[in-house]
């Protein structure tokens, strides 16, 4: 039986020797390395030939970032593993981003972990229960924050002409003003009104009072 070889980094002793502890039972797996720093791991690599990575995220050396990004840059076949107390969506996403396979929460049970060894080693992704609905959260925020109108972007000079509409001068009265023609005037106002889904005036200043453009 071919046997996961695995490399671990975290700079905390006590969890690398549980981690030691609890690997080496395992008859399908194999330790290729236990470093405290992402700099030794990677440098490592040639000499270890690991299938899977498990790594900290804040270490010294390389931090888990970066260490995830240079594995995946020059050894794309590695699965990386994310082992963090981070639990929060912006750390998450990060480390999916550099190209993390799987993400834990220190709090894991040995069954969890070793599940998510052997998963991300047969090339599918694991993350534990409470980093899914941190995904998942994230995921449906983005998508409504995406499904909102977008707020209409008005020019210097088109908040201008509001300003002056809303102090109910007429078009000519505008132009005299700004020194422009009147159908410039018109093309401001005609703008306004698409750009913010209003068809009147009205509802064209009512918008403006409710974004405190005016």
């Amino acid at each position: 039986m071919n046997k996961i070889k695995i490399v671990v980094a975290d700079d905390h002793h006590i969890l690398l020797d549980g981690l030691r502890a609890l690997l080496q039972k395992q008859k399908d797996l194999e330790i290729a390395g236990m470093y405290d720093n992402g700099l030794s791991l990677f440098d490592d690599l040639p000499k270890s030939q690991p299938h899977v990575a498990l790594v900290d995220i804040n270490m010294p050396g390389l931090n888990g970032l970066e260490l995830t990004q240079k594995i995946k840059e020059f050894y794309s076949h590695i699965a990386v593993i994310v082992l963090s107390m981070h639990d929060d969506s912006a750390h998450i996403m990060e480390m999916i981003e550099a190209g993390a396979s799987g993400y834990l929460l220190k709090n894991v049970n040995d069954t969890e972990l070793l599940d998510a060894i052997r998963t991300v080693s047969n090339g599918k992704m694991y993350f534990s229960q409470e980093v899914s609905d941190t995904i998942t959260n994230y995921a449906v925020n983005k998508q409504r924050k995406n499904d909102q109108p977008e707020e209409a972007k008005l020019t210097d000079r088109e908040r201008e002409i509001l300003k002056l509409i809303s102090e109910e001068m007429s078009n000519a009265r505008i132009a005299e003003v700004l020194f422009i023609s009147e159908r410039t005037v018109e093309t401001h106002r005609k703008n306004m009104l698409r750009k913010t889904n209003n068809k009147t005036i009205v509802g064209l200043l009512k918008y403006a009072i409710e974004k405190q453009l005016i």
